[in-house]
């Protein structure tokens, strides 16, 4: 790019004023299991704990499981008793609900991959088969609803609860009723050998004292590095289990002989939530006269992990807790013992414990399903399009390990393969036209760069330079307003013996601004 100029073509400051902006005050969505063909369901307003809609619907009858996605426009729910997993789209003020997909068998659960724009669910063709089942969930799509594919290993009526990870790479599916192989990890990586296939299977060791067991809640952290399942024995023998994926082994949490996960000693958990950087995990339970907590983990002496009860708290029967985006706040529902006591959702401090608001949802109970509407989603970074061979190899675009686009961090990619060790970052907000309106990806053989394409538009260039490889570094204000703001890089090599124009390009990437 001789007579191409580096100048920056806009401001990094106007590139920020031109990202979409979201409000900050989620709504949580509230299901239950009441009776009946038509239990009630509520949307609330986190902030404020005004409850925006609160009615009986055919499809939020049996709730099995919710879940976000489209930027908090569109909430999927799994029912178990109407087989079938229903949508609601969100306008802001009202939910418009219908029928994604119907099957033949209860819906448990749903689980949203936002980097695939595909929703699973845990069903089958009769009560007794269970297989993890994708759909389409691209709301532009035209097969949008569709089945995909789901898994032929699984099977059996006793499981319920699973997981996926944030990658949509993994899937926990633990059976319900713990013996034998009760955990069970799943390969949904299409790109993998294993893809849709059991890939771990083996018993809960902590639970091997403990009797008669259930799975009840699972997670998966954001980095795919640990498993999380919370068990209940009978009693006060409960506990939390940490899979290490890379290790292949149970964390032991005691330094006493014999395996000993987390204990849980206050009896009944059922619900389970984890922070983004794996540090601590919420839970809650209706043991005595219900409890919430919270789990800080250390993991190089996993012995020092601790339990903190928040005792200040009152959550009578407490069925269901999560994190709010941020992780800074948790929801819980403390369900009605009688139709005749209203049920409650309550938001609390995640560090302390303390209530900030207290909900009263009338005639619902078993209310365990709390879903955080993600109009603050998750950072990613996800690479697209294919590079052009240069001197040195193909340069390669990736973000830098353990580096995320997440709001008030500082972002690193990485560019290698660099035979003068020295590129330009293209940054745009497009991948599908430049700002002279010209369709991407654009062939660049026109210039001399014959086998490379465009896949940004390229708003700003940026002068990188290292030995071999070089990094790009942003510095992501700490402004609500970017949550969800989508841009674009793409690195050209300076390379003078590539090609006749003296450039390499490398493969693009597609970057999310959130947690």
């Amino acid at each position: 790019m001789h007579n191409i100029s580096l100048r920056i073509a806009v401001a990094s400051a106007s590139l920020l004023l031109s990202l979409p902006s979201q409000t900050g005050n989620e709504i949580i969505f509230v299901g239950s299991s009441t009776s009946g063909s038509t239990d009630q369901h509520a949307l609330v307003e986190s902030v404020t704990g005004s409850i925006l809609a609160e009615a009986p619907s055919p499809h939020t009858d049996n709730v099995s499981g919710a879940v976000w996605a489209d930027r908090g426009r569109s909430l999927y729910v799994g029912q178990s008793l109407m087989n079938r997993v229903a949508v609601a789209d969100w306008n802001g003020t009202t939910a418009t609900w219908s029928t994604l997909y119907q099957s033949n068998g209860a819906c448990y659960g749903v689980q949203f991959d936002s980097g695939r724009n595909r929703l699973w669910t845990l069903t089958g063709s009769s009560s007794n088969s269970r297989e993890l089942t994708c759909l389409d969930a691209d709301i532009t799509s035209p097969s949008y609803g569709s089945y995909l594919t789901q898994t032929n290993s699984l099977s059996g009526a006793t499981i319920e609860r699973w997981c996926l990870s944030t990658s949509g790479n993994l899937a926990c599916v633990p059976k319900a009723i713990i013996s034998g192989n009760a955990f069970t990890l799943v390969d949904l990586d299409p790109s993998s050998t294993n893809y849709l296939n059991v890939i771990t299977s083996t018993s809960i060791p902590g639970t091997a004292n403990a009797g008669f067991s259930f799975t009840m809640s699972c997670k998966i952290s954001l980095d795919d590095a640990y498993v999380y399942v919370l068990w209940a024995g009978i009693g006060t023998s409960s506990g939390l289990a940490v899979w290490d994926i890379a290790a292949q082994a149970w964390l032991d949490f005691d330094l006493m002989i014999g395996h000993q996960d987390v204990p849980l000693t206050l009896g009944a958990p059922n619900s389970l939530d984890l922070s983004l950087d794996r540090t601590f995990a919420v839970v809650s339970g209706q043991g005595g006269s219900g409890w919430a907590g919270r789990i800080d983990f250390d993991y190089a002496n996993p012995s020092n992990t601790t339990f903190t009860q928040w005792t200040t708290l009152t959550a009578p029967n407490c069925d269901g807790i999560s994190l709010s985006p941020d992780n800074t706040r948790v929801a819980m529902t403390s369900t009605a013992t009688f139709l005749s006591t209203p049920s409650k959702l309550i938001i609390a401090d995640a560090s302390s414990g303390v209530q900030l608001q207290s909900t009263t949802l009338n005639t619902m109970w078993n209310v365990y399903t709390t879903a955080w509407q993600d109009a603050s989603p998750i950072a990613d970074y996800t690479s697209f399009g294919a590079g052009c061979t240069g001197s040195a190899g193909t340069p390669l675009l990736t973000a830098a390990p353990g580096s995320r686009p997440a709001i008030g961090s500082t972002f690193d990619a990485e560019v290698s393969n660099l035979p003068l060790g020295a590129a330009l970052m293209a940054t745009g907000l497009s991948n599908t036209f430049t700002s002279n309106n010209l369709p991407l990806p654009l062939n660049l053989s026109i210039l001399g760069m014959t086998g490379c394409n465009q896949y940004v538009d390229a708003l700003v260039l940026n002068y990188i330079a290292g030995t071999t490889s070089a990094t790009w570094s942003w510095s992501i204000p700490n402004t609500p307003g970017l949550f969800g703001a989508k841009f674009y890089n793409q690195a050209f090599s300076i390379d003078p013996t590539a090609n006749s124009f003296g450039f390499a390009a490398s493969n693009a990437a597609a970057g999310t601004i959130g947690f």
